[in-house]
């Protein structure tokens, strides 16, 4: 939908895999919009390189390669934490091992818990674990190869779904709601999560906006997850690389970053 709106207002879009991109390119290099960058988790290092070489190429890249090389690791959450955004309680762990596990969720007092790589996409590598959980050693290595964040389990993630808040150049642009299906705890489509546009809570707009201005003027686009807990709002996280932005459950969404776009290349 947004190639569409891009070649209706005038816009060549071409669609191209990141690691065909040569940074450095003098000749026939075109602005680069970062969308489906789907596997940067299975190499990291390559991505964040590539990401430094387009920054000193100052090749103009949307969103910017030091906002998105930022984001690649989860890290950046405890940044966001210190500056006053509620997150899940979490805890941070760089070895990992169903030992390490078991401690942490006893230390916290947590019967079950999420565990995340700090580096990961679209729930790679991510498990629901309990006391008597035992995860294998293939089942642990993404997390043992980024570092991972244990999280409490947030019930109303299940109960009522997780929801996504897309802003295009900073203004508010459209928002969905996610849900898990019957039985999991995972919202994303490809787990058999469920998509629906919705208009979110005034009390979700203002934390996603308090979120939002901890984002650089420069992205072109950020897409806030958030739920409503019993504490209330909680950052669950916020993708300035390559977020899902479905469009083609809010097409308005395209016509405004569409929009967006152009104006930046003017």
């Amino acid at each position: 939908p947004l190639a569409d709106e891009l070649t209706a207002l005038g816009v060549d879009v071409v669609p191209i895999p990141w690691t065909e991109i040569d940074p450095y390119a003098l000749i026939d290099a075109p602005p680069i919009l970062l969308r489906s960058t789907w596997d940067y988790h299975r190499m990291p290092t390559l991505f964040a390189s590539w990401l430094d070489a387009l920054a000193d190429a100052g090749r103009l890249t949307m969103n910017p390669p030091r906002v998105a090389r930022d984001n690649i690791d989860k890290i950046y959450l405890q940044a966001l934490e210190a500056a006053g955004v509620a997150i899940p309680r979490t805890r941070w762990l760089d070895r990992i091992d169903n030992a390490a596990i078991d401690r942490a969720m006893k230390e916290e007092g947590w019967d079950r818990a999420v565990l995340k790589p700090r580096v990961a996409a679209t729930a790679y590598g991510t498990f629901l674990v309990s006391k008597d959980s035992a995860l294998s050693d293939e089942e642990l290595a993404p997390a043992n190869a980024s570092g991972a964040l244990l999280q409490e389990v947030v019930p109303e993630i299940v109960l009522h779904g997780e929801t996504s808040i897309a802003y295009a150049g900073g203004a508010f642009s459209h928002a969905v709601v996610r849900r898990a299906k019957a039985g999991d705890f995972r919202v994303q489509q490809d787990f058999g999560g469920s998509v629906e546009a919705v208009s979110p809570s005034p009390s979700l707009l203002s934390f996603a906006a308090s979120v939002m201005t901890l984002v650089p003027d420069s992205c072109l686009y950020a897409r806030v997850d958030v739920v409503e807990s019993g504490r209330g709002p909680l950052l669950m996280e916020l993708e300035l690389i390559e977020p899902e932005l479905y469009f083609l459950h809010a097409p308005e969404g395209a016509h405004r970053m569409a929009r967006e776009i152009v104006a930046r290349l003017a």
